[in-house]
């Protein structure tokens, strides 16, 4: 979809929607999460304070571009996809980055996504662009947490073959309930959309 509004508003659409993923037809967010996993799985090594500072950047960058794209493109627009990156940066901030992180903390986010905990579903609806960025804000400080105590737990947490047989029952599972879940925990539906 071609970006609406002037060069300000085309910068702001190309970030927010992460080069315009966030106009992928299904399951941009989850999409936008995927590619973050995988762009922080290089990035993420970096120092503690250098990785705090991105998480600040892109939440700062974040709130102005999806403000832009709200503004553009109507209440928390599938488009804006930069909430999920965010939250993906803090989920694994501050973990050594492993096959194992990657995966769990990526599972993690888009489990605390849906479910909206406190303060999540009050974040959601502070108006514009803080009001997208915050909740998956939230949604990556549980996630955080979560991984946190993994990792304290199992230091040397490895990927096992039966493993992925777990994951894949529970993405299978996930997928065939999504819509019952997604209306017990996602957005009203006239906010939902194809987030998801």
């Amino acid at each position: 979809m071609k970006p609406k509004g002037q060069s300000g508003d085309r910068i702001a659409v190309a970030f927010g929607s992460l080069a315009y993923v966030g106009f992928f037809p299904m399951a941009p967010a989850t999409l936008a999460s995927a590619i973050a996993t995988g762009v922080f799985a290089a990035v993420m090594p970096l120092s503690g304070p250098v990785s705090a500072a991105l998480v600040g950047a892109l939440f700062l960058a974040g709130v102005w571009s999806c403000e832009r794209i709200e503004r553009l493109y109507g209440h928390d627009p599938s488009a804006a996809v930069m909430d999920e990156v965010c939250g993906m940066a803090i989920t694994l901030a501050w973990v050594p980055i492993t096959a194992a992180t990657l995966v769990l903390g990526f599972f993690l986010f888009r489990v605390f996504d849906v479910l909206k905990l406190w303060p999540g579903r009050a974040a959601e609806r502070v108006h514009g662009g803080w009001g997208i960025m915050l909740d998956d804000v939230v949604a990556g400080i549980y996630a955080a947490l979560v991984l946190q105590v993994c990792c304290r737990l199992w230091p040397n947490m490895q990927i096992q073959a039966w493993h992925w047989g777990v994951l894949g029952a529970g993405t299978i599972v996930l997928f065939l309930f999504r819509k019952p879940l997604l209306r017990k925990y996602g957005k009203p539906p006239t906010l939902r959309g194809a987030r998801r």
